[in-house]
Order: C-alpha cells, then structure tokens, then sequence
C-alpha cells in the first residue's frame, strides 16, 4: 500500500532543480563533475531557496505562533511591540494609526495596528472592521521591509460583529496622550471590548508634548515618544509617573514595557509643525502613509461602482475624471462663520474644478471632462444641483451598498473612488479630503484643490 503525505512545496521544487541538474551535467558512467556544473547548480538551488525562504517581514517572525486566548501568549521574549487605540471618524483612525506605525518604525518596535472601530459616521451595530480589509497589508509590509501586525494576528477575537468580548480579558498599563488640561484618558470602549482589554493609564510626561507651555495643546512629539518607549535605556524610568486612570475593573497598572501602547496617537508631530500631515512635506506620510494601498478586494469591487456611475462596460477603460469631496454634515455645526451659510456653495466647486481641468491639461495634455462627487449632503436639492452639472456620483441607496456589504463599505468606497482619480477638488480641514489629496497627487501625479469655508461661487 502507498502511503500519500503532504510534501511541502519547497522541498519538492529543490529536489526538482537538483536532480535536472544531476541529469544535464553528469552522467551514468563515473565521471567528475565540473566545479562550473556543480556551481550552476548551487545557483539553481539558491534561486530557488531564496524564493521560498521566509522573508524578514512576515508577520510569523515576530509571533510566537497562531493566534492565541491571551495576546501575552503570542509575544516574543526577544521582540518589543507597540499599539495604539483609534476613535473619531475613519481617515482620523487611519492617521492615527500610520502615526503609531511610524512610531514603531523609530522605537525599534513591532507595530500591531488595530481594527477601525465606529465612530461618528458609522454606528456601533457596524462593528470594528480589520485594518487589512481595507489595506494591502503584504504589500505594505514588503514595501518598508518590516514585520507589521493586526490584533487579529496575535489574539483570539470575537467574529466583528459580535457584542461579547473574546473569552480572556487581559490587564494592561498604557500611555495616556491627552492633553494636560484634561482628565481622562481616550477610552474607546467599543475597541477594549472587542480586543478583551481592562486598561490603565498613566499620562505621558510632559516633555514629549509638542508644545509643553500650552496645557489645552493636544498634540504630542513621535520623537521623544520613541525615547520614551525605546526598550533599551528609554527616557524615563518604569514605574516613576503616578497612575492617571485605573482600569474599568480597577487595576492600577504602569505602562507595560513589552506592549507599549497609547490612547490616541492622531495629535501626533515629528516636531516641526502640529496637524503635520496638511504639509505635502509631511514624514510620517511620505515613510509610511502613502505605501498603504488598498487591498485587492476593495479596488475590485470600487471600480464595479466606478464603471456603474460612468457608464462603462467591464471590457471598457475607465474615464480620467476629477473627484470632487464636498464635506457637509457635523461641518455646518462648527462653522468658524456663518453669515454667508457657511459651508461653501457647489458654485465654489465647480470653480476649482475648472482650474485642475486646466492644470491636468497642462501637465498631463489631458482632456478631463468626467467629475465624480462624493459628499455626505442629504439634501436632494443638492444632488440636482451636481446632476445639472453634468457630474456623476455613486449611488449608495439604489446600489444597496448598505445591504449587501455592509455600513462600513459606503465611506469606503467613496474614499478608494476618489484615489482613482487625476484630480481632486476637496473641502479643507477635512482629513477625508486632505487623504484623498494626498493619493490623487503622489500615485497618480495628479492635481488637487481645496474649497475653504469663506469661499463663494
């Protein structure tokens, strides 16, 4: 009887090589083989060992094994790791996020990012949604040449949709960002249920703020955070700043030294400037920001919307087109001025996409006459008003995006449509915008605008 076992690949494709190898160069008869022989086959060998052996930035590296019920079960005793909590809306969370990575990247830490959680424009029904759902996380670890983890990876969580927590819940000490005139910690208790978590917080000291005389400023520095964190002769001494917060249970636990880990890390700085990221110049965007492509799954299915609002058959191109972000909803609530209305007419708009038509012409000699508008207006005034421009937009309500995918998919898709496109035209202070910009003009070398508050038709 022949018993069948599972060979792995590699083994099979290395035995494969060396016996052509045998075949070609040597021969039944005794004969030495040539060192130019043997050496060809040394390179055949190599090529491909090198090719299936397991590459430095894979996520296997820097876990003890499979996901497990505690995520200390999963730490390596020879790796320290860094997290950070995220809140607010998506592109909030994801600049947080890219912060606590380019943080990692410079304390010698291993990131583990965590999934995004609802926030102000998705309700908590949604459930958290995993960082690589939306992101091509292979690539991006290939990309910096660094492992780079999801809470997925290293612990045992409940299915995203669910309310119960994962059968641990785990104690941890952890660094509050919060700026010095506030009390409390950034609690996002959605997350810490979903990841099993009871934290404590202690604040972090005040010389890694940006601006240590202004108690009210938010924003922290990543550099000294790194020296405050670094594992080895960090800048501050375990155990020295009192506890800010006890944990919802009642721990009272200092910052972990193996999982450093912070609230919130979107008012974060490398020092120069705050709210950083609005500068095209910015570090932690152009080392880490802009190498998060999104994953396959959610291109495929953006550009089904993209050839649904243009028109377009599957075998067919899609058009270039400028993407328009018009940012209504909480904006109108703090308005900086409100006695134009406010938040700028679509008049405002359609100015500046006039100016990047001409833009893209000169740059590219490209004709673009298709304009794409994604906006969180529900006034059906002004959906006529995009129509009687000619524009296009995604309908979410007749796509029954919703039903069939889910409430984190809207958002996202409008967000991965406007990355498709040559020009941008955006509404400032908007992060959705700011990102959205950034993309349009680094992978695409396009052109983008902004629509501030006081402008008019």
């Amino acid at each position: 009887m022949v018993i069948r076992r599972n060979v792995p690949l590699a083994l099979v494709l290395v035995v494969l090589v060396v016996t052509l190898c045998l075949l070609f160069y040597g021969h039944i008869t005794t004969r030495i083989v040539s060192q130019g022989a043997t050496d060809s086959c040394q390179v055949q060998t190599d090529i491909v060992a090198s090719h299936t052996a397991k590459k430095p930035w894979e996520s296997s590296n820097v876990v003890v094994g499979p996901r497990k019920q505690r995520y200390e079960d999963n730490l390596r005793n020879d790796t320290y790791y860094v997290t950070a909590w995220v809140d607010s809306g998506f592109s909030n969370q994801f600049i947080g996020s890219v912060n606590m990575i380019y943080l990692g990247t410079v304390s010698d830490r291993v990131p583990i990012i965590s999934p995004f959680t609802p926030g102000y424009h998705v309700s908590r029904s949604a459930g958290p949604l995993p960082f690589g759902d939306v992101f091509n996380m292979s690539e991006f670890r290939r990309t910096l040449r660094t492992p780079i983890l999801e809470w997925s990876e290293i612990k045992a969580l409940a299915p995203r949709l669910s309310t119960q927590r994962p059968a641990v819940v785990e104690q941890l000490g952890c660094w509050s960002t919060r700026s010095r005139n506030q009390q409390n910690p950034t609690r996002p208790e959605n997350l810490m249920n979903h990841l099993g978590l009871d934290v404590s917080y202690t604040r972090v000291p005040h010389w890694t703020r940006y601006n240590q005389g202004d108690l009210s400023d938010p924003h922290v520095a990543l550099l000294p955070l790194a020296e405050l964190i670094f594992p080895v002769d960090p800048n501050d001494k375990p155990g020295s700043d009192p506890i800010m917060a006890a944990s919802p249970l009642g721990a009272k636990l200092g910052p972990d030294t193996r999982m450093a880990c912070l609230d919130n890390l979107y008012f974060a700085t490398v020092g120069t400037k705050s709210f950083e990221w609005e500068k095209p110049w910015s570090p932690v965007w152009r080392k880490i920001g802009r190498h998060l492509q999104f994953s396959d799954r959610v291109l495929r299915l953006t550009k089904g919307y993209l050839r649904r609002a243009f028109s377009v058959s599957s075998t067919d191109q899609l058009p270039p087109f400028i993407s328009v972000h018009v940012r209504r909803g909480d904006f109108a609530k703090t308005c900086p001025d409100v006695t134009f209305g406010c938040l700028p007419p679509l008049a405002a708009y359609a100015r500046h996409v006039k100016e990047v038509q001409k833009a893209i012409f000169f740059k590219h000699n490209i004709k673009v006459s298709e304009v794409l508008v994604a906006s969180d207006e529900l006034d059906p005034a002004f959906w006529n008003q995009v129509k009687a421009e000619g524009w296009k937009y995604i309908d979410h309500g007749a796509e029954q995006t919703f039903d069939e995918y889910g409430e984190w998919h809207g958002p996202i898709v409008d967000i991965v449509a406007q990355s498709f496109g040559i020009g941008f035209v955006g509404t400032k202070r908007s992060t959705v915008s700011l990102l959205s910009a950034r993309r349009v003009q680094d992978w695409n070398q396009g052109v983008a605008r902004m629509v501030d508050w006081n402008e008019r038709g």
